[in-house]
């Protein structure tokens, strides 16, 4: 086989984001898995942003492959900024052309695995509705039939489509041979792109059934890599010039390297397992950028609490700040904890939120803090009231009243799909306008606070990546787990990326302008963005001047300003 398309449409599920600037374990794997047993497989990658972009240049491409595949699955709604995922209707429409008629299409991934979910709040469809004009649907592990595929002369007739690891040892070789596929990213090019890597699979909460609507308990026992696979695969992408990456790539990673895995529902964490991981991460990739990570079950840090605040300390030791440890609550209704088997009481995620304030609270000097929890809550579960959205709402008012500080709350509507409990009829009684209204309560009254304790006035974001625009606003984003939405306001230039500096707040974003900020060639319009100067004061420090320090601008505005401000100005030299 001369040559493979991979289409990446985007995934989302609950331990794996690959949507940009992430980029997922599949089109790696994938490709490591090609390049092991058909060497001279030209690869092509290509992302379903670029195919929208190019797209007869694109469908060009596509005619001339031998075979394409398309990675796609929404698991876990969510809204994007800086991709797309694709959707069933257009999968339909790009994939019917008569002039790929003939080449064999495979569609892989959670798509291919668990069904087509549309969006949040609804049931998944069968993946039969995208055959065709897909050839052959891959519900097993991708990497692992393409493997079969191309050591076996690519007989896809000959070929188990829903074949799965026999251990993790299976896709280490995989691992590494597919990191050089990242080169073809859009993101690659300009140092914006961030890698998923996967610690284990499954849920270690697989012995109780798990949570009702995750799909991550269908996997089975937990099945951990071997921190040497882990390091070598890191070492090997940072060799290919990538020097971001999160361990997100499992459903909790304090439990990574327990005893007690596959054993217990909540084993206890081994924090020499973990320090140890991270500390050869960071030897073999020294200038790394971004070293997240993602979820952490709020139930373990409650059971295990002096061992957690060990693993947290020993993150902390190794990472970049910015952190966060995405906590899946789901609902703290007592009720739908019970009936969905979710992992911790309202006690317990509090003693979380409050763990992880504790140990990950503290910042560099005006810069964001280490390590924060966020919050994930879940609606469209068995058992829900009206009383489900007080109960949660009181939660995070009683996080904002204790002063701790959470780095983001995401709110969503299940979807259900084949194999979970809920993928029969949901039984949620919230109405439509119920859960949009909670969703705004909770953006204007929690959120705004939450981003204010994050990032106050001052705060200075190094390395913010350009977006796009909108109007004549700039949107930008830093490399990592959750990062900052900010706004630049009056920017129309085009930039790559830029250090910046906080000036105010809306619910989930940031206003934000240069860092430093040049009082001799800063415009009216980002002067007047300054809290407290307004315009009449921005035309009084333009005819002012020269300022050499921050008491010259003190006196020709006749006031006194913030300390912060002092830090994140430019001012003339003598």
């Amino acid at each position: 086989m001369d040559r493979i398309v991979i289409v990446d449409g985007y995934v989302d599920e609950p331990t794996c984001l690959g949507v940009p600037p992430y980029i997922s374990t599949y089109p790696r794997y994938i490709s490591g898995a090609i390049w092991t047993h058909s060497v001279g497989t030209e690869v092509v990658y290509q992302t379903i942003d670029q195919v929208r972009s190019f797209k007869e240049s694109a469908f060009d491409t596509w005619a001339s492959a031998d075979m394409i595949l398309l990675i796609a699955g929404m698991i876990v709604p969510g809204k994007y900024t800086g991709g797309n995922p694709i959707s069933v209707r257009e999968a339909y429409r790009f994939f019917s052309q008569g002039r790929i008629g003939n080449i064999p299409k495979l569609l892989v991934g959670p798509w291919g695995r668990h069904g087509c979910g549309l969006e949040g709040g609804k049931l998944a469809l069968s993946s039969e509705v995208l055959s065709p004009p897909f050839d052959y649907i891959v519900s097993g592990d991708p990497e692992v039939v393409i493997g079969l595929l191309a050591s076996s002369e690519w007989n896809l007739e000959a070929v188990d489509l829903g074949a799965v690891r026999e251990s993790s040892e299976t896709i280490e070789e995989y691992a590494l041979r597919g990191t050089r596929v990242v080169k073809q990213h859009p993101g690659h090019r300009r140092g914006y792109l961030i890698c998923e890597i996967e610690t284990y699979r499954g849920c270690p909460r697989y012995v109780s059934g798990g949570c009702s609507f995750c799909i991550e308990p269908l996997s089975g026992e937990p099945e951990e890599r071997a921190p040497s696979g882990i390091i070598k695969e890191v070492e090997a992408l940072y060799n290919q010039g990538v020097t971001a990456f999160r361990i997100g790539r499992q459903a909790d990673l304090f439990t990574y390297g327990s005893d007690e895995m596959g054993v217990e529902e909540f084993p206890t964490p081994n924090p020499a397992v973990i320090d140890n991981l991270f500390a050869k991460i960071r030897h073999v990739a020294p200038k790394l950028e971004v070293l997240h990570i993602d979820n952490v079950n709020p139930g373990t840090i409650a059971r295990h609490v002096e061992e957690s605040k060990l693993v947290a300390k020993a993150i902390i030791r190794h990472h970049t700040p910015g952190d966060v440890a995405a906590l899946g609550v789901e609902s703290v209704d007592p009720e739908v904890i019970r009936r969905n088997n979710l992992k911790a009481t309202e006690e317990e995620a509090m003693a979380a939120v409050r763990t992880l304030n504790e140990v990950g609270g503290d910042r560099t000097e005006w810069g964001i803090p280490h390590l924060l929890p966020g919050i994930n809550l879940v609606y469209g579960l068995d058992g829900e009231t009206s009383q489900t959205l007080e109960y949660n709402f009181a939660f995070l008012q009683k996080i904002v009243d204790e002063g701790l500080t959470l780095r983001r709350i995401n709110i969503r509507q299940v979807i259900g799909y084949q194999g979970t409990r809920i993928s029969g009829k949901q039984r949620s009684r919230i109405r439509r306008h119920e859960f949009i209204s909670h969703k705004d309560e909770i953006r204007q009254k929690i959120d705004k606070t939450m981003i204010e304790r994050v990032a106050p006035k001052g705060t200075i974001l190094r390395t913010a990546f350009f977006e796009r625009h909108e109007g004549k606003t700039s949107l930008l984003r830093q490399l990592g787990s959750y990062p900052l939405l900010c706004h630049m306001p009056n920017s129309e230039y085009q930039f790559e990326k830029a250090d910046v500096f906080v000036v105010d707040h809306g619910p989930r974003s940031l206003t934000v302008l240069p860092f430093p900020l040049d009082l001799s060639s800063a415009t009216l319009a980002q002067l007047k963005r300054i809290p407290g100067f307004g315009a009449k004061r921005a035309r009084r420090i333009k005819t002012g001047g020269p300022y050499h320090s921050i008491k010259d601008l003190e006196d020709v505005l006749e006031m006194e300003l913030p300390q912060w401000l002092e830090h994140v100005l430019k001012f003339d030299e003598k």
